[in-house]
């Protein structure tokens, strides 16, 4: 008799996990609403998704660089992480204003590290863009920084490096990435 009660509550055990489990898994499927996009911010970097039914387009992670030493903020650049649409890898984007010296490209400074230099892609009316491969080495970097700063050259010569806060950096990184996991693939929208 004993034997047959602690069978029966294994069962019940058992039957329970498994509806919990199923339960949770239609809550996923069923509330994840492939139609909306989302917005985010996480200190001084902001999370812009699109919707999941926008196939051909991804999430942005970006920061705007800002100089407060006049008083009014002024925007010196904006660093900007996203997958390019032509080959689906991760990119490492600034754009910066006009009036930059072309020639000798964007410096990267990461800690004490020697400067990654980036040629400028392109300017536009927005600015100068610079755009590098965002690959597991410079994300690794990057993730366990303590100082970053953009170093832009003048049309007049003069040299200037201006810091990239981190702060929300770490946090705005985890989400992109469980974002985009979501968005990409229906196994993760089941524990979303």
């Amino acid at each position: 008799m004993k034997h047959l009660t602690i069978e029966r509550l294994v069962w019940g055990g058992i039957a329970l996990l498994v509806g919990l489990l199923l339960g949770w898994t239609l809550r996923g499927i069923t509330t994840y609403n492939s139609k909306a996009g989302m917005a985010q911010t996480f200190e001084d970097w902001r999370l812009a998704c699109p919707s999941a039914a926008t196939k051909d387009a991804s999430c942005e992670m970006s920061s705007d660089v800002v100089d407060t030493s006049n008083g009014a903020p002024t925007s010196l650049a904006r660093v900007t992480i996203t997958v390019d649409n032509t080959n689906k890898k991760p990119i490492l984007g600034f754009t910066v204003p006009l009036g930059v010296a072309l020639e000798p490209g964007l410096g990267l400074l990461i800690d004490k590290d020697p400067a990654r230099v980036y040629q400028y892609r392109t300017c536009n009316s927005v600015g100068c863009i610079a755009v590098t491969d965002y690959d597991e080495k410079l994300a690794s970097a990057l993730d366990n920084a303590g100082d970053v700063k953009i170093a832009l050259a003048s049309l007049d010569g003069r040299q200037q490096q201006v810091t990239v806060s981190l702060k929300g950096f770490k946090d705005a990184r985890s989400a992109y990435k469980g974002t985009e996991a979501r968005r990409h693939n229906w196994f993760w929208r089941l524990w979303s």
